[in-house]
């Protein structure tokens, strides 16, 4: 992203996307269902603070962590409801509070639309402490939604007037806007927490994710993943379902197909396609190019070539 300006971005892959958003999240992004994807992003800079907004046009999986040098405040539009954050469900005129460092484990549907500020963490805490007199652990209770329409409007006319290239001219650093943002966020009404049920179920998701992700090459059954996680059959789906938005099965198979993805971009000089598919547990040459055309639109020989 330019210091000064806008930036436009196009994004017709996965990595272009994680690339684009790099500095505040470090996350792999997974298709849930097929087609070409299709992301567009808007991003303006005021001194170290980053506004920005994308939407997309396919449904999309985003596990990993943010950045601990951001602190990120996300106005809730209707776009944006089609979103699950931590399996919990947003509403218009939601203020999504998203803590530096902590889980991202954000479900898209096509259609989204998300708009935001990150701000970074030695200046929030500069700002609480001077201007509010609090400290940030005192406001930070762990993630949290406040609702306040007035306000959830507010911080969204001004994020898109920035994009539109119309900001406000009385902020010119980054500690103005800062100061800005985060006063409305003081003020905004009706905290809503976490439910206390999610850390119990992002933990069975990690546990499941890290033995998953450690076999690629040889998925792991129900009864390895409830035995790893310590969970029941029904809790490791209804935690699967539920904050990732799969079952375990799907998400293994969508884990395995973006890998062989990523060694097909990276070896396109290789022609040998199969054996990239074998190692990753796919024993059936014609399925696997089934699936894998159906997830992204084009077949595993196009990826290579670079050809749609």
């Amino acid at each position: 992203m330019n210091k000064n300006g806008i930036d436009r971005l196009h994004c017709h892959s996965i990595e272009m996307f994680q690339s684009a958003l790099e500095q505040i999240w470090d996350v792999e992004v997974t298709q849930s269902d097929p087609g070409p994807l299709d992301i567009m992003l808007s991003a303006s800079r005021i001194g170290d603070c980053l506004i920005y907004s994308g939407t997309t046009n396919q449904n999309l999986l985003c596990s990993g962590q943010r950045s601990a040098a951001f602190w990120t405040i996300s106005p809730i539009t209707s776009g944006a409801t089609r979103a699950r954050f931590r399996g919990q469900t947003l509403n218009i005129g939601d203020i999504l509070l998203q803590d530096p460092g902590g889980d991202v484990y954000l479900q898209m549907e096509r259609g989204h639309l998300q708009e935001a500020i990150s701000i970074p963490v030695d200046l929030v805490e500069r700002t609480l402490r001077i201007e509010h007199q609090v400290a940030l652990e005192d406001v930070w209770k762990g993630w949290c939604v406040r609702a306040d329409f007035q306000l959830n409007f507010c911080m969204l006319i001004l994020i898109r007037q920035f994009l539109s290239g119309q900001g406000d001219t009385a902020i010119r650093e980054d500690a103005d806007l800062a100061g800005q943002v985060i006063a409305m966020v003081q003020q905004a009404k009706n905290t809503r927490q976490l439910p206390s049920s999610y850390t119990a179920r992002s933990r069975i998701v990690r546990r499941g994710e890290e033995l998953i992700r450690a076999r690629l090459d040889n998925p792991p059954s129900v009864t390895e993943l409830c035995e790893a996680t310590h969970a029941s059959r029904r809790l490791l789906f209804y935690a699967f379902n539920e904050i990732l938005g799969r079952s375990p099965s799907s998400h293994s198979k969508v884990l395995r197909l973006h890998k062989a993805r990523s060694r097909i971009l990276s070896r396109q000089n290789e022609p040998c396609v199969q054996k990239i598919a074998y190692d990753l547990g796919f024993l059936h040459p014609g399925q696997f190019s089934i699936d894998y055309a159906r997830l992204f639109g084009e077949s595993p020989r196009q990826t290579r070539l670079g050809k749609k």
